[in-house]
């Protein structure tokens, strides 16, 4: 009976260790790029900066979940950006848009 005890406490502890790393996965932080550097997407501490050709928005952004989403700092803060986070940790544009894939620069 004691060893079915130990057997148990061993499994809960697996399990929370793996619920904990699960819950606090690593959220996107630092620079993604596109393929052909077109896009660069600089993420830190809450902030982002993105350039997309001749565009450069600067915003906040949250982590939801498997979304990203960017609000502008200045202008419309209406028009926000909701970026699909991918098992491979790459980011997805907004559907719809133009916004090609987006990966972790080395």
């Amino acid at each position: 009976m004691n060893s079915s005890w130990i057997r148990t406490a061993l499994l809960i502890s697996v399990l929370a260790g793996t619920c904990l790393a699960i819950g606090c996965g690593s959220k996107p932080s630092g620079t993604y790029k596109d393929p052909d550097g077109a896009v660069t997407l600089q993420l830190n501490d809450g902030k982002a900066s993105l350039d997309f050709g001749m565009i450069h928005l600067d915003a906040a952004y949250k982590v939801d979940g498997d979304k990203l989403t960017l609000t502008p700092l200045q202008g419309d803060a209406s028009q926000t950006m909701i970026f699909n986070i991918n098992s491979d940790g790459s980011l997805a544009g907004p559907p719809g848009s133009e916004m090609p894939k987006l990966v972790k620069a080395k």
